[in-house]
């Protein structure tokens, strides 16, 4: 079970979500300073842009706030939280008909090994364009490919966790994650590729 799923809530935390409860403005606002950041750069990943991804964290925060009452005590918070953040964020997809063209890139242990897959020796002058070259190819990804990819590498959920935060088929993950895959593939060979044949010159 990945980490983040673990059900390690301390007391002190635990405190503030009973307090939040019962409508205590204070004790919420203590756990969003403590996770508003985290929810913020998942976000971010998901729909590209600063002010969408800020409007949608106050979003979800609002949402948590109304519904805690509904927050299960014996699990974990943040995984709960995080749940909002990711339906708020597809809800806010399907409002909009384009792209957004910008995108933060964590380094991710998925991504580097697809550019090492590829087997060229790329040199440290050429590292920042290539990374440059690999959140434009995951920004072109569709919606539900790139949300599955980032889920999987940047958040390490497992296949079943994707599955329910997603509300769809393990075996739908992974379709959409092989397909991802084969597109940054597809979207960086060229350049790998163009890299390669300058290295051996």
């Amino acid at each position: 079970m990945n980490a983040l799923f673990e059900n390690n809530i301390d007391k002190q935390e635990l405190r503030w979500i009973r307090k939040a409860k019962k409508g205590n403005h204070k004790a919420f606002e203590r756990l969003v300073v403590k996770y508003q950041k985290q929810i913020y750069f998942a976000v971010r990943k998901i729909v590209l842009d600063h002010d969408d991804a800020t409007d949608i964290v106050q979003e979800s925060f609002v949402k948590a706030y109304k519904n805690m009452g509904r927050f299960d005590e014996q699990y974990p918070f943040y995984p709960w939280l995080f749940r909002i953040a990711v339906n708020t964020s597809l809800n806010y997809q399907q409002k909009i008909s384009r792209q957004r063209e910008t995108f933060v890139k964590q380094n991710d242990e998925e991504i580097n090994q697809l550019s090492a897959s590829n087997g060229n020796p790329l040199e440290q002058a050429l590292q920042t364009e290539l990374e440059e070259k690999i959140a434009n190819a995951i920004a072109a990804l569709p919606f539900d490919q790139r949300l599955v990819f980032i889920l999987k590498t940047s958040e390490d959920l497992s296949y079943q966790e994707i599955s329910e935060q997603l509300e769809i088929s393990p075996g739908t993950v992974m379709s959409r994650l092989s397909r991802a895959r084969g597109k940054l593939i597809e979207l960086l060979q060229p350049y790998l590729t163009s890299i390669d044949g300058e290295v051996k010159k």
